[in-house]
């Protein structure tokens, strides 16, 4: 298989041009692209990558002044601080949500998450005797109901997180997640295209929020 270098940028170009091809107008894998293009996998999967974040700019740009209020999910899970992660681990089971806000006497402090639970569970925390004002993720990183799609996708990605709560007088009015900006930026482009386009963004050393 050939590996590309910089000492023949032209053959670079027209392989770039082939996996764009091949990655917008074809089902093939990666690993069949990296096939038809002689490269690496690696090398396929790194140019796709840089594909797939200028097409995330390109529809942020487009939508950039959109309210995130327009997007967000209202109705959001919380648990008080003095409540345990065992209880918070019940509650999301129970409403089947990936993660739940914390608060303290309703103002909003932390948040806990499944991924946050499966590391508990692997280091050996002890469920029903550490509260969620120890465990929670905090400071809680959130946006403002006035702030734009913009705004909010520029947070999630400084912070490498997938889940940002919105913050209205104080209190909870919603959550905005990467799903939910794949469902509104990208209706009619490939399917899931924001989605693993935010993966690929949050990706290296991300908080699996």
């Amino acid at each position: 298989m050939m590996v590309i270098t910089k000492d023949n940028p032209s053959e670079l170009e027209r392989k770039k041009n082939l996996i764009d091809t091949l990655y917008h107008h074809s089902d093939l894998s990666v690993e069949s692209i990296s096939y038809q293009a002689d490269m690496s996998i690696k090398q396929v999967q790194g140019i796709i990558d840089k594909i797939r974040k200028k097409e995330a700019l390109e529809v942020l740009v487009e939508h950039s002044k959109t309210p995130v209020e327009k997007i967000m999910t209202k109705i959001v899970v919380s648990l008080e601080s003095g409540k345990t992660i065992y209880d918070a681990s019940v509650l999301m089971a129970k409403k089947r949500v990936g993660s739940l806000v914390v608060t303290s006497k309703g103002k909003p402090l932390g948040i806990v998450t499944k991924g946050d639970l499966v590391k508990g569970i692997s280091t050996g925390v002890s469920f029903k005797n550490v509260s969620l004002e120890q465990f929670a993720t905090r400071p809680l990183i959130y946006a403002s109901s006035r702030q734009t799609i913009e705004e909010v996708a520029d947070l999630m990605i400084k912070n490498k997180i997938r889940k940002l709560p919105v913050i209205q007088q104080g209190k909870i009015a919603g959550i905005v997640t990467v799903t939910d900006l794949a469902m509104f930026l990208s209706p009619t482009r490939r399917p899931g295209l924001t989605e693993s386009i935010f993966h690929v963004i949050t990706r290296e050393n991300a908080r699996k929020r």
